[in-house]
């Protein structure tokens, strides 16, 4: 893994639409909007288990791919080209 996502940094994000579209909706590190002691709970969780921040690297690494320049670029032609009769 080069650059440990795009941004290097692992992930805990609340469960909204937009965060589940980039995360994925099986992501382990998400609490309810709102929810503050979900997310002080996935806090001490990233703090006390040795494993979860590399885990949340390691999943990263496996979506990555769908955010290189590549791939964003070619997202809308491959939307649009769904739009147009065949």
């Amino acid at each position: 893994m080069t650059d440990r996502w795009r941004g290097g940094t692992p992930v805990i994000a609340s469960r909204i639409d937009g965060n589940l579209g980039l995360l994925g909706d099986d992501w382990p590190a998400t609490f309810p909007v709102g929810d503050d002691a979900a997310l002080a709970a996935q806090l001490l969780s990233a703090r006390d288990d040795p494993a979860m921040l590399p885990g949340l690297c390691d999943r990263a690494a496996r979506r990555a791919p769908l955010f290189t320049a590549e791939a964003e670029a070619a997202a809308p032609r491959r939307i649009a080209g769904g739009l147009l009769p065949a």
